[in-house]
């Protein structure tokens, strides 16, 4: 008896550990402080080489580190973009890749500067790119700083949708930003004939806004390989002459699980 008993601890001991190194082993990509080294960051997305949407061309664009103030930890990250009406400049960091994450955060702080009213938007995306299904996720958010509301994106139609959460990222400012989302595994047509995007939750200031909105994901373009992360963008609104918007960025962090 005392022989089966052993067996039995040693069994379910076994049992425990294997779970345990399941857990650890499960796929994961994670990063931080991503704002501190040009590392991971693709070339800056402008027309006319690249399309970001909009129509205008900027006059000037740059990306730079190491910024001491306004910063969190002496070494924030620049974004600026100079142009007409209607320009936007996208750019984009890859964490790693995970065509079977289904859970999506993203944390930074912002700090727009007093330009920030020339701009349409401040977007903050977060993409996972599946080349085993060919499906773009591309969780789309921004603050439209037009009518003060946080918009996610439908993939599948390219329409930005309003939420029920206003949006203010005062200028001169920092902002801590995270947005929540997800998707179902084995989902392939519950939107629209396309797996579902869903929007979980945005928390700006440690004060957490419910979303609960879901968008259908899109086809990914031909040749795109798979890959996760997230993307900063401005877009400049209606003015009227050429203008500079810019904005700080710190202690941004992104999850893939």
């Amino acid at each position: 008896m005392k022989i089966v008993r052993k067996v039995l601890v040693v069994f379910y001991v076994g049992l425990l550990f294997s779970a345990m190194s399941l857990a650890q082993n499960a796929p994961e990509v994670s990063v931080s402080d991503i704002d501190d080294s040009m590392s991971g960051w693709k070339p800056v997305c402008v027309l006319p080489s690249c399309n970001p949407g909009g129509i205008g061309r900027p006059t000037k664009v740059s990306q730079s580190i190491d910024h001491s103030s306004p910063s969190k930890d002496g070494r924030a990250m620049e974004f600026l973009l100079a142009g007409p009406s209607y320009t936007n400049a996208l750019w984009s960091y890859k964490a790693g890749a995970d065509d079977s994450a289904t859970s999506f955060s993203m944390t930074f702080w912002v700090y727009p500067t007093a330009s920030a009213s020339s701009a349409g938007s401040f977007e903050f995306d977060q993409y996972d790119f599946s080349s085993s299904t060919g499906i773009e996720f591309m969780f789309g958010t921004q603050c439209n700083q037009v009518s003060k509301i946080w918009q996610v994106f439908d993939q599948l139609h390219v329409h930005w949708m309003n939420t029920g959460v206003g949006c203010s990222l005062p200028a001169n400012q920092w902002s801590e930003v995270r947005w929540d989302a997800h998707r179902v595994s084995g989902d392939t047509n519950r939107c629209d004939g396309m797996p579902c995007m869903y929007y979980d939750s945005v928390t700006v200031n440690g004060h957490v806004y419910p979303v609960n909105a879901k968008y259908p994901a899109g086809h990914l373009p031909h040749g795109w390989s798979s890959g996760v992360g997230f993307q900063f963008q401005i877009d400049i609104g209606k003015v009227g002459s050429p203008v500079t918007v810019e904005e700080f960025v710190d202690w941004a962090s992104f999850t893939a699980i």
